[in-house]
């Protein structure tokens, strides 16, 4: 798989400059509104052109997070849409074309009743989870607002997060598939840990008292 992905990437390169923003923002969109898209795996790809000055192509660092960041969006608001206005039957009955089976729209129905409105912002480090999760709260009759805010959150959390990581990575691509297919909770774990880590330095800086002149 690693080697196809490597020989995709120089088959695409003499491209990437005239369509590389274009299939980024649609395959990350297409993906976030509940299609079988390979957004995350664009996502790396486009990231790692940001590094790659070798070649007939390159793409903006920043360009490919912003345009990511509103394709999650935009993509997600589609699927909840979606989902709202469809409901739960048309779902379970049609969603089999677009590989929505029932099992995988009860586990995600599931891990909302567990986590709530947090889901939105944690369902982009799970896959599967991330196909249908805006899909489900639609379904499930979130307020809009609710998951408006969330959305947003997760999305430049999440589009930030790959976007950096493919940049560092850019010189083992393949290492950095095979480790976020199987351990996407890990980076989600190193982001709240750096959180917590800068949110205590500030409180510690705060409480500290100033010493005497």
């Amino acid at each position: 798989m690693h080697e196809h992905l490597l020989e995709l990437i120089e088959l695409v390169r003499p491209y990437v400059d005239q369509y590389g923003y274009i299939i980024l923002f649609f395959g990350v969109m297409l993906e976030n509104a509940s299609l079988p898209v390979p957004g995350e795996t664009i996502l790396i790809i486009a990231s790692f052109y940001t590094h790659s000055h070798q070649g007939t192509g390159h793409l903006n660092l920043s360009y490919v997070i912003g345009l990511a960041t509103i394709g999650c969006i935009l993509g997600d608001n589609i699927s909840f849409y979606l989902g709202r206005r469809l409901g739960r039957r048309f779902i379970t009955q049609y969603g089999k074309y677009f590989l929505i089976t029932p099992h995988r729209l009860n586990q995600v129905e599931h891990f909302f009743q567990r986590h709530g409105d947090k889901t939105i912002f944690l369902q982009r480090w799970i896959t599967g989870v991330r196909v249908i999760g805006a899909l489900v709260a639609g379904t499930t009759q979130m307020p809009w607002s609710r998951f408006l805010l969330f959305n947003c959150l997760g999305a430049v959390t999440w589009v930030t997060t790959i976007s950096l990581l493919a940049y560092l990575f850019a010189v083992n691509l393949p290492i950095l598939l095979k480790i976020l297919s199987r351990s996407s909770w890990t980076f989600l774990g190193l982001l709240l840990a750096i959180g917590v880590i800068v949110y205590l330095k500030r409180r510690y800086a705060v409480d500290r008292p100033t010493p005497p002149v």
